[in-house]
């Protein structure tokens, strides 16, 4: 009661000095008349005197007033700070609590409402992004199977440590050959290398983009070249003059097969990022002219494509892409055959061998998984080796298969006589060690004596691997790297595309 008592006095008194500074200030206004009417300025000295005193106690009174409203907010705004904060902390370790109990997070009070206090929140946008960045990292692990490959990586060294492990196989009964069988030496041909040089026939400005794949047609007439500038485009070797060019899709075109038996009816294929597998035909028009001519689309791959072989008698198509698997389809009709998944990872490249009826493919952690050709059936593993694969040839045989890695090594691996007969792990016989950068292609020679490799570091090497020797190399220009390479079935053209959009050809000269 008496402090209730004393604030309002206090109140009062503060009503009467503010009064009494109006008052005061009234009466300078007389003061100031009557000191001009009597020619005498006391009082109005006295009048202005009292009202600067009053005026000077009211501004501090209301100072103070200021300073202890001020100090009142910030107290409660720290109150209601301490509890929020106190809330936050709460929710924090339920969400660690369950954390601990689950395998996807809960998302935190998505649907809270944002405090009106600034640093609130921006502590709930913290939290919320640190819990959106959570999520995203654990069904990022969850969709791309990083566990298993990581386990896979970790074989794959302790092998390469040479500690060999059995495989898990459905059935028990079958058994891995002998191992002395797939790692004994190799007695190679020691014929010295043949004598052969290449001359430049054509330099094409090809493309706007980098040239990402090109092939040569079996009777050695035409090219055909893809880009990342989206377009499909043939060309006449004897000429080097374009015969026809269409712009495929709206995204990068990233590989180009051909049928060697039949390029002109269903006989051409193309994939790239929009995941679309496409096969195309050659039809004249009343000039004779080729035009290429849409046949098909498939688009039942859920990632890019980024290798395609046709298995030429068969009339097959081979499919790999990043989201894991191999498709094969029926060149003529666009039908889906068979669809594999490959554990290994995303698939990079694609190679085919009719002769042992197998598809070899690679990609992100350097494994060459063999698939049955016209089948479902895994056949193999091409191990030993730990870095990415972009490149994968066959030779003409189909006893050797050669990789391309982004370490710019070569590893070649020769497939026993008993091939398949039994799930085969093999290492590889041989390594080359020549590209300063990633191996972007690889092709044999049709005598399978020399090994042609192109590389990110702009050179197109030519290897001997009985002797396992560089016998020289070739490039487009000092400062251009190739992005890929084809030889022609008969060996004697030989053509590269850069990264600039320029397209070389060569054609073998005997000395």
């Amino acid at each position: 009661m008496i402090f209730i008592t004393g604030r309002r006095i206090m109140i009062l008194m503060i009503g009467w000095f503010e009064w009494a500074e109006y008052l005061s200030i009234v009466l300078t206004i007389i003061g100031l008349c009557l000191s001009l009417t009597i020619d005498n300025q006391i009082l109005f000295i006295i009048a202005i005197t009292f009202t600067l005193i009053l005026s000077l106690i009211n501004r501090f009174r209301s100072e103070n007033r200021t300073k202890a409203r001020i100090a009142g907010a910030l107290s409660l705004q720290m109150r209601r700070f301490s509890a929020e904060v106190a809330e936050v902390k709460e929710t924090i370790d339920e969400y660690i609590e369950k954390q601990k109990a689950v395998i996807t997070p809960p998302k935190l009070a998505s649907n809270t409402p944002k405090s009106d206090n600034q640093i609130i929140a921006s502590l709930q946008d913290d939290l919320e992004s640190i819990n959106k960045s959570v999520t995203s990292i654990i069904e990022y692990i969850k969709e791309h199977k990083l566990e298993l490959r990581l386990k896979t990586l970790e074989q794959l060294y302790q092998t390469n440590q040479n500690i060999n492990k059995s495989q898990n196989f459905p059935s028990s009964s079958i058994k891995l050959p002998d191992k002395n069988a797939l790692t004994k030496t190799v007695n190679y041909d020691l014929e010295a290398p043949p004598k052969i040089a290449w001359k430049c026939i054509h330099i094409i400005n090809a493309h706007q983009q980098s040239v990402t794949d090109l092939k040569i047609t079996k009777d050695n007439n035409y090219l055909l070249t893809t880009s990342w500038d989206q377009y499909l485009r043939l060309w006449s070797l004897e000429t080097g003059v374009e015969i026809d060019g269409v712009e495929i899709s709206d995204q990068g075109v990233v590989a180009v097969c051909v049928n060697n038996l039949d390029y002109i009816n269903y006989g051409i294929a193309t994939g790239g990022l929009d995941q679309d597998v496409k096969i195309w035909s050659l039809k004249g028009d009343k000039n004779k002219s080729w035009r290429l001519s849409l046949e098909h689309t498939m688009s039942l791959h859920e990632g890019s494509i980024n290798g395609l072989a046709i298995a030429n008698e068969q009339k097959i198509l081979l499919s790999g892409s990043s989201d894991q698997t191999l498709k094969q389809w029926d060149l003529e009709t666009g039908r889906l055959l068979s669809s594999s998944f490959d554990e290994s990872g995303a698939i990079g490249a694609v190679a085919v061998c009719e002769k042992h009826e197998y598809v070899a493919v690679g990609g992100g952690d350097g494994v060459i998984s063999l698939w049955q050709l016209a089948g479902e059936n895994k056949l193999g593993a091409l191990i030993g080796n730990m870095s990415s694969l972009d490149a994968i040839a066959v030779n003409s045989t189909g006893e050797l298969i050669a990789g391309g890695c982004a370490d710019g090594s070569i590893k070649i691996w020769r497939l026993p006589t008993t091939t398949f007969s039994l799930y085969l792990e093999i290492e590889p016989f041989l390594e080359l060690k020549g590209h300063q950068g990633q191996v972007m292609d690889l092709c044999f020679s049709p005598d399978d004596k020399l090994l042609y490799s192109a590389g990110t570091d702009g050179l197109i090497k030519i290897w001997h691997p009985s002797s396992e020797s560089e016998l020289g190399h070739l490039k487009i220009s000092d400062d251009n790297r190739i992005f890929s390479l084809s030889l022609s079935k008969d060996g004697t053209i030989l053509a590269a595309g850069g990264v600039d959009g320029t397209v070389k050809v060569w054609q073998q000269s005997t000395f």
